[in-house]
């Protein structure tokens, strides 16, 4: 019994002490914060504790870019982890010309003379068709919320 109650011990210690503190804060702060599914809490957390291993973050927050992280944490006595979220402004699209089709980051594709999209904050890739071929390629920068009037001559920014 007593060598039973002493291997028990070591087991609960050795899980105990093989955590590793962990401290995560975002910019902005308040995100949610997911670790491998589960909801630990809004940031800053401090001094949680996790398990040598993979795990999968998810950091969320109304307005902003949610962001996926996967971490190989060894061990070790403390990790601190900080995440900046990249804002999502309302973008404009306007064109006055015909039989254009607009693609943007190999994702959105559309045709009309005028559009809405929420795009994370950073650079973008613009390819605008006529007649099935690429007529126009550019980066776009968005940092704040933008309209953008597009003619075959240029790109006007119009803020």
């Amino acid at each position: 019994m007593y060598n039973k109650s002493i291997f028990i011990y070591l087991i609960f210690s050795h899980l105990l002490f093989a955590q590793v503190k962990m401290s995560i804060k975002t910019i902005p702060g308040q995100a949610r914060v997911v670790l491998d599914g589960i909801i630990m809490g809004n940031s800053p957390i401090i001094n949680e504790r996790i398990y040598p291993g993979e795990h999968k973050f998810e950091i969320v927050k109304e307005g902003y870019a949610p962001l996926k992280y996967e971490l190989n944490v060894n061990q070790a006595q403390a990790i601190h982890l900080d995440f900046f979220l990249n804002p999502i402004y309302m973008v404009q699209f306007k064109t006055k010309e015909i039989g254009l089709v607009f693609q943007l980051n190999n994702v959105h594709l559309w045709d009309e003379d005028e559009i809405r999209l929420q795009l994370e904050a950073g650079e973008h890739f613009l390819r605008v068709f006529k007649l099935g071929e690429i007529i126009d390629e550019q980066k776009i920068i968005v940092d704040q919320p933008k309209k953008f009037s597009y003619s075959l001559k240029s790109l006007n920014e119009n803020n």
